[in-house]
This record gives structure tokens, C-alpha cells and sequence, in this order.
């Protein structure tokens, strides 16, 4: 059972304007929020998230009843998503969640490689008090986390458990900050345009053993803090290259093993 989405979805803000030249255009309200873009968001956000998988039926009929809306916003939000390379619909079968080719994957993670360590760089040349005060907040949050698991293998997190969502958060918010000091708008669009191209959860699920989440997520992390703080920006650069490349690594180690693509 799913847990993620809320429902069902409000209706459409409308707002209507006035005209001096005869109130024309009053007479049409403008809709702020559409139904099919609020639908598509939360679909997106529980697709990023790992509620559903690469491979998941979005079956219209369930949608509708979750968000309590007719078949025509879900259709069209179904389309949004088509367009954002997230799902696939096809004719007479519905919507599915769609499963990227092992190459699209190694691509995706070969160029967030280069732009977060991009994003540190710019980062360690703009380092402040309050960015390094950032980055230790939330990498305590995130290694107070990994404690909660213990010494032993932790169990896969189930997509949507509190568990899973924290450890995401708490991983994104360290990522966030490097890229929030970064000071690149449009490097920051890109970023998150490719986090979105695959669930979150899998590098977790991936990781081996707690020693492994440790390396990738807590000593990793550390030293790229560390030369962020020192406004090393050539180490800050190469940390997180290698970084994104090791969880790359991981997860195709994960992937392969489960027989994803088979």
C-alpha cells in the first residue's frame, strides 16, 4: 500500500481579472494550478521517491480514486510525465513507470558527477560561516540517521517508510547546501532535472552493509565539508566527482546483481 501520495487533490485555483477597455477578459477566469499539474507533481515526487518502482502500472482508475478526480486530469497528467521521461503510455495498456536502459543510467550519473562537482568547486570559492554551519547541520542529521541502523546489515528501507524518507532528506539537504552556495541558478535546474530520473531509494537499498553506507555517506561527506570549509575548490571538485561516481558504482553493482534489466 502506498502511502506517499495524499488525497484526493484539491480543485483548480481560478482567479478572474478586470479590463478598463470593457471587461472583456474578466469573463474568463485564469486557472493558477491546474488538477493535472498538481497530480503530476505528487506522481513525480512518489516516482522520485521510490513508491513506485521502474516497471509500476499506473493504473487510471486507482489514480482517480486516490485523488477523487475524473479520468480527464489524470490523463492529462499521465501526458506531463510522458513528456518528462518519467512514465510511459501506451495505447490500450495504460501507463507505466518507465525503467531506464543500464547505459542511460552510467550517463545520468556521469554528468551529475561533473555538475555537483562543479557546484562544490563554486561552493569552496564562495565558502561562508553559514554555509559550512549548513553543511554540518545536515550531515548530523543525516549520520544521526545511519546510527539509528546499527552495526549490522541494515534491512533494504521500504519506499515511503520514515526510515527511507529521512535518510533521503537528510542526504539531500547536505547536497542542497553545495549547491545552494554554488550561486548557479541554472546549474541547480540541471541537477535537479537528473535526480529526478531515477528513485532516490536505491542507493540505499543498494548499499551492502552499514560500513558501505559509512563511506559513501559519512566519510565522503566529511571530506567534502572539509574542503568546502577551507575554500579548497579544486579538492572540493574532485571529492564530490568521485562521490557521485562511487554511489553510481553502487547502485549498477546493486542493479546488476538484482537482475534489473533482465
Amino acid at each position: 500500500m502506498i502511502q506517499t501520495i495524499p488525497s484526493p487533490v484539491t480543485s483548480a485555483v481560478a482567479v478572474t481579472t478586470s479590463s478598463a477597455a470593457g471587461g472583456a477578459l474578466g469573463e474568463f477566469p485564469l486557472t493558477v494550478t491546474s488538477l493535472a499539474d498538481e497530480i503530476a507533481l505528487r506522481l513525480e515526487r512518489a516516482i522520485v521517491d521510490g513508491a513506485y518502482p521502474p516497471g509500476s502500472r499506473l493504473r487510471q482508475d486507482e489514480l482517480c480514486a486516490r485523488f477523487g478526480v475524473s479520468r480527464t486530469p489524470v490523463r492529462e497528467a499521465l501526458r506531463k510525465l510522458q513528456a518528462r521521461n518519467l512514465v510511459v503510455v501506451a495505447p490500450n495498456r495504460g501507463a507505466t513507470v518507465r525503467i531506464p536502459t543500464r547505459k542511460e543510467l552510467m550517463d545520468i550519473y556521469d554528468v551529475r558527477a561533473e555538475l555537483e562537482g562543479y557546484a562544490a568547486e563554486l561552493a569552496a570559492a564562495h565558502m561562508t560561516d553559514e554555509v559550512v554551519r549548513r553543511l554540518d547541520g545536515a550531515q548530523a542529521d543525516l549520520e544521526r540517521l545511519i546510527g539509528r541502523i546499527g552495526d549490522s546489515r541494515p534491512a533494504q528501507p521500504e519506499a515511503g517508510s520514515p526510515l527511507a524518507t529521512a535518510l533521503n532528506q537528510a542526504n539531500d539537504d547536505f547536497h542542497r547546501v553545495v549547491m545552494d552556495a554554488a550561486g548557479n541558478e541554472r546549474l541547480q535546474a540541471i541537477a535537479r532535472d537528473l535526480g529526478r530520473m531515477f528513485p532516490k531509494d536505491y542507493v540505499w537499498r543498494a548499499m551492502k552493509d552499514v560500513a558501505e553506507m559509512r563511506a559513501l555517506n559519512v566519510a565522503e561527506h566529511r571530506r567534502i565539508r572539509d574542503a568546502v570549509a577551507t575554500g579548497d575548490a579544486a579538492a572540493a571538485r574532485s571529492r564530490m566527482r568521485d562521490h557521485i561516481r562511487h554511489a553510481r558504482t553502487v547502485l549498477l553493482c546493486y542493479l546488476d546483481q538484482l537482475g534489473f534489466w533482465s
